[in-house]
């Protein structure tokens, strides 16, 4: 099976779907006052020109099961969505403040500015930007939503409880907010940098669910697997590939049935 590639849709304000990964370069439309272009790298950008816009009008990207994409939005912040993802944004900003909403993964490098602070709203948890790159993981499958703060500041609110994080940290978000020092930051942007990276201490399940959103696959576990793994290995490869080097590690083994992988422990 094939990797994952660009792959994602766009929804515009009057509910017209355009599938961005066969959409060819250029500008793509207008709303309001705001041009949307695909480049010539295949991402897409939001051009608001110098005019004011009147009411908002928000759009959404979609990313599927092994797709991935990036978007300049009008402001010239950078988003990055992984598999899987959705972002809800207006197509110019306005007012006090900068606010959009995801689904799923994505990394951001947000344009400063201190009169309009950039917030991102994600599975009822607030991520307010004071000048900032940063990752957000907001799966619903996952057991805790984990905000990563790689260099600037961030400020994390779940309803009363407000949390402010250093470069390097992560908050790890369920009924409260906990954070981790000194995270592996090349563990958690791994995906945008076309990579799985593994620690020591990831298992299996937490490997087979980037896998199984990267390749559009379903997992089936047959038996318990205690081995955890390391490593790094690249998105390009192919999904046979990815499976033979984790068999080589002695500690586990797949079978390929159809659109699923059933995992079995390594036999002794």
């Amino acid at each position: 099976m094939r990797p994952g590639g660009n792959r994602a849709s766009l929804t515009l304000a009057n509910g017209e779907v355009v599938v961005l990964d066969t959409a060819q370069n250029g500008m793509l439309g207008m709303q309001g006052t705001t041009r949307i272009i695909k480049l010539n790298n295949g991402a897409l950008a939001y051009d608001m020109g110098n005019e004011k816009q009147g009411t908002p009008l928000y759009n959404t990207i979609t990313t599927p099961r092994g797709g991935q994409y990036q978007i300049t939005l009008a402001d010239g912040t950078k988003v990055w969505l992984n598999a899987l993802s959705s972002i809800r944004f207006p197509t110019a900003f306005s007012g006090r403040e900068r606010k959009v909403e995801i689904t799923g993964e994505a990394y951001f490098e947000v344009t400063h500015n201190a009169s309009m602070p950039f917030k991102v709203i994600a599975n009822g948890i607030e991520t307010v930007d004071l000048g900032t790159r940063f990752n957000i993981n907001s799966y619903k499958d996952d057991a805790a939503d984990r905000i990563t703060l790689l260099d600037g500041a961030v400020q994390v609110i779940k309803g009363s409880a407000s949390r402010v994080l250093k470069p390097g940290q992560q908050a790890q978000v369920a009924s409260n907010i906990s954070i981790v020092d000194n995270v592996d930051l090349d563990e958690v942007m791994g995906w945008k940098n076309g990579r799985f990276v593994f620690n020591k201490d990831t298992d299996i399940q937490t490997i087979m669910q980037q896998i199984a959103r990267w390749y559009d696959v379903q997992v089936e576990y047959r038996g318990a697997i205690r081995q955890h793994f390391w490593g790094s290995i690249s998105k390009e490869a192919d999904l046979a590939q990815v499976l033979k080097i984790l068999e080589a590690t002695g500690g586990v083994r797949f079978q390929i049935n159809g659109n699923k992988i059933i995992i079995m422990p390594a036999k002794t």
